[in-house]
């Protein structure tokens, strides 16, 4: 499995590039992504993480980590932080 560290790094750097808030979905093949706040893709499958702004690399992993539980529970799965990869990014594992 990939470590998460560089994964948050990575879409830390990715998010400062931003002067306003973005926010993150998560796509139908389970992989993270960022938008404008006013783009809603929920109507293509996907599922709304956060709006953030310029998150320290502790507020997005536990930002992630909130999500991933929560989303654990309403599905039934098992988060595991360690299968977090980016392009793409894939948040739960099914048990």
């Amino acid at each position: 499995m990939v470590s998460l560290e560089p994964q948050v790094a990575r879409l830390v750097d990715e998010l400062a590039q931003y002067h306003g808030h973005r926010t993150l979905w998560l796509d139908r093949r389970g992989y993270l992504c960022h938008a404008e706040p006013e783009d809603d893709f929920e109507d293509i499958g996907y599922q709304y993480v956060a709006t953030l702004l310029k998150p320290t690399s502790d507020e997005l992993r536990a930002t992630i980590m909130h999500f991933t539980a929560r989303r654990a529970a309403r599905v039934g799965a098992c988060p595991v932080p360690g299968a977090f990869h980016m392009h793409p990014v894939p948040v739960l594992m099914a048990i």
